[in-house]
């Protein structure tokens, strides 16, 4: 006898969400998407949404939404980013939820340190392969750990997509790309600072100066928690 095949999950509708709302994950700022938890009746999924924001935030917002459904469609079927479920309006999308936690806070990052840094080299890989630069792999909420120990990247509403090959990805891509790669060292030495080569940390050296530049650069203040 053929088990029943599980049930596909679905996005829920704009009318469902505040019905069906299991956890409030980040309550965006007035500028930031509100992340929710919602079941339906499927199982858990998030949801991504600037409907409650501000008409300016819902107008950028928009753009956000419609930036990060196109790289979650171009990187379909990666398991390096969460199955991307569809998008709800223009405001919001939903997405499989994660089971696991932030990298930061995993438990066990120091003394699985060189697992965990060779599962995020792999996965930036994968979606580099795939032609698209996340862009923001810094942020502590935007690496995952899953329940079987793989790194899973969220938050793709400022990556940037480039077929392989193509003209755009040839003149633009290598550059792009350098953001993933200071996050990677980021985490490394976060996690595993005595596997950092000569080259790394010469690349180190080289973005903490050229980010000392950037005049949007937040500067630690005291007492806040370090770390990834």
């Amino acid at each position: 006898m053929n088990k029943p095949q599980p049930q596909r999950q679905r996005p829920p509708g704009r009318d469902e969400i505040r019905g069906h709302l299991v956890e409030v994950l980040v309550q965006g700022a007035p500028n930031k998407a509100d992340v929710l938890v919602v079941d339906v009746g499927q199982g858990p999924v998030v949801v991504k949404d600037f409907a409650d924001k501000p008409w300016w935030a819902r107008t950028l917002g928009r753009l956000q939404i419609h930036r990060e459904v196109r790289a979650y469609r171009w990187l379909a079927g990666d398991p390096a980013v969460p199955r991307f479920l569809g998008r709800i309006d223009p405001y919001a999308l939903a997405m499989e939820k994660v089971d696991g936690g932030r990298l930061a806070f995993a438990p066990d990052r120091m003394e699985n340190g060189v697992a965990y840094i060779r599962a995020l080299r792999a996965a930036i890989d994968s979606i580099h392969r795939a032609g698209v630069a996340h862009m923001d792999l810094r942020g502590r909420e935007n690496v995952l750990v899953s329940a079987a120990g793989g790194i899973v990247l969220v938050d793709l509403a400022g990556a940037f997509c480039f077929r392989p090959g193509g003209l755009l990805h040839r003149l633009l891509f290598r550059w792009l790309a350098v953001p993933d790669e200071t996050a990677y060292l980021k985490w490394k030495r976060n996690l595993t600072p005595d596997d950092l080569t000569v080259e790394e940390l010469e690349l180190e050296s080289r973005s903490r100066r050229w980010r000392s530049l950037w005049p949007f650069n937040r500067k630690r203040r005291p007492g806040r928690e370090g770390g990834a």
